[in-house]
């Protein structure tokens, strides 16, 4: 019989010891096996750093009887059995022709794992190569080669995700989490993502876990198309038929929208559609780099350097900080790793972060950002993408028109200078002195400058002379939203339609994402049968 053992409290000293003695020395009575279920690390201050699990113990029945009717009911509970999409209906309605999917992000890719397991026949279009092909072309760019539109950080096999920090970590409390993990586990990712409390693949594993999903979906059945770029949507009697590509028509049961919140081109036709879409708030503001070293310290007092200890990390938050209009917050922060220009086109620059799997880097860097209401650029989904692109083409100017990154140190930033010089960063190209506050909204410079230095209190050093700050970091949110009926997530204006994943506005990272595409495949396997 089974337990779940839970808040088990593990010092530095006992990491490493086998789950079933360290439960067994908890409860004091014998213990077959165990199983992690969770692991997370408590690093507040006030005390050593301290592991805590959640394990799934294999009992004697006697004992597991014991123990249920002592003490220890508040630490010991039944195993939650696995959850598991109920099983549709068996009589729906055929779907006239194969679902075609735009976008082979996490939502685009799981999306098709879902309706591949229902019994469908996807064809997944992706606008950019292949990711061997994709790796080649950007280390090629970083190196004095051309740039190519349709092959970057953000086009192309897995999408913007791929060559990320590939953090899995997510605050949706969907049970379909743990099938998106096990997807991944299933493709080569490691299998502590199972249970870490903040999961992490790296940007360097994540290409190859992409290739065998995708070759496991065409061994399943579904067609994968690369270098596939859409550019129309066919619409028949008011309902979405197919799509253009280039001079080709592909006729569909139904198209599913993945396309990420950076395929502005695709947002742009389909607003020209009329599709129905409205705007929403979306974060933007800089990326900000330390010596990782110094978060170390930080975060670990005395315990640093203990070789049981994560690279360290930081999640900050500055609620409207001393008397600025809007809250100031880390986001996507990547430990031991780099800061990357992320655009899709000369012309705009905007900046992201990512951490190799190892997170062996000499850099730790994070996005802070503000949150932009609507009413900065008016109640229209097509103008929140202007505004954004405005930020990014000052960046571009400002960065020196050839993918180099303004940049300022933050003493400076906190002063209102210029800075004369900048210190090492870990961005792969320029990095040019420049006013960052001619890259934020109004008012979200003050804001920084208070989050800062209320930083400063909590991370001695945050705004010390090594800080440095590099910009914009535009592109965590989308600032419009593809409306969808709740249950149905078909489009409101346009059947045959479903928007998914970050692009749609309906998502905020791999797993929000890759979870929002499973359930759009399940909602169109509970309403259609494989035509």
């Amino acid at each position: 019989m089974t337990l779940v053992l839970q808040d088990l409290r593990v010092p530095l000293a006992l990491e490493g010891t086998p789950p079933a003695e360290l439960a067994a020395r908890r409860l004091g009575v014998p213990v077959r096996r165990a199983r992690v279920l969770r692991k997370s690390l408590d690093a507040r201050k006030g005390h050593d750093p301290i592991f805590v699990y959640s394990l799934e113990l294999d009992l004697p029945d006697d004992v597991e009887a014991t123990l249920l009717r002592g003490k220890r009911r508040g630490e010991l509970r039944r195993p939650v059995p696995a959850w598991r999409a109920p099983d549709p209906p068996a009589e729906r309605e055929a779907l006239g022709g194969r679902p075609v999917i735009v976008g082979s992000g996490p939502a685009g890719l799981l999306a098709a794992w879902g309706l591949l397991r229902a019994g469908f026949r996807p064809l997944l279009l992706e606008r950019g190569p292949d990711v061997r092909t994709r790796a080649l072309q950007w280390h090629a760019f970083l190196h004095g080669g051309p740039f190519d539109p349709e092959s970057n950080l953000l086009f192309g096999e897995g999408g913007a995700g791929t060559f990320s920090d590939g953090k899995l970590t997510t605050r949706i409390k969907d049970p379909r989490v743990e099938s998106v993990l096990a997807a991944f586990v299933g493709a080569g990712a490691p299998e502590e993502i199972l249970w870490l409390a903040k999961p992490h693949v790296g940007s360097n594993a994540l290409p190859a876990i992409v290739r065998r999903m995708r070759k496991a979906l065409v061994a399943g059945g579904a067609e994968v198309r690369f270098s596939t770029r859409v550019d129309d949507l066919v619409v028949r009697e008011g309902r979405v038929a197919g799509v253009r590509c280039g001079d080709e028509t592909l006729e569909a049961g139904c198209v599913i929208m993945g396309v990420g919140h950076s395929a502005r081109d695709t947002l742009r036709m389909l607003l020209a559609h009329g599709v129905d879409a409205s705007p929403k708030p979306f974060q933007t503001g800089l990326r900000v780099e330390h010596p990782q070293a110094l978060v170390d310290a930080a975060q670990y007092g005395r315990a640093c350097g203990h070789p049981a200890l994560p690279v360290a990390e930081y999640a900050l938050v500055a609620r409207k900080p001393a008397g600025a209009a809007c809250d100031v917050y880390s986001f996507c922060m990547c430990p031991g790793g780099e800061i990357l220009p992320s655009s899709e086109q000369p012309g705009v620059l905007c900046t992201n972060g990512a951490s190799p799997r190892a997170r062996d880097g000499r850099f730790a860097n994070s996005g802070l950002v503000v949150t932009v209401d609507p009413s900065a650029f008016g109640h229209d989904a097509a103008r929140g993408l202007a505004y954004v692109e405005a930020l990014e083409r000052e960046g571009w100017t400002l960065g020196g028109s050839d993918f180099g990154a303004p940049g300022q140190r933050v003493v400076d930033f906190l002063a209102g200078r210029v800075s004369e010089s900048l210190g090492p960063t870990s961005y792969p190209l320029p990095v040019r002195p420049a006013p960052l506050e001619r890259v934020l909204p109004d008012g979200a410079a003050d804001a920084l400058r208070a989050a800062l230095r209320e930083f400063e209190r909590r991370i001695p050093g945050f705004c010390g002379e090594h800080a440095m700050l590099v910009g914009p970091e535009s592109r965590s949110s989308a600032p419009l939203r593809l409306e969808r009926d709740d249950e149905t997530r078909e489009s409101r204006s346009h059947p045959g339609l479903y928007p998914v994943g970050e692009g749609a506005g309906h998502a905020g990272g791999i797993m929000s994402a890759a979870v929002d595409g499973l359930r759009t495949a399940e909602a169109i396997a509970w309403r259609f049968a494989p035509g």
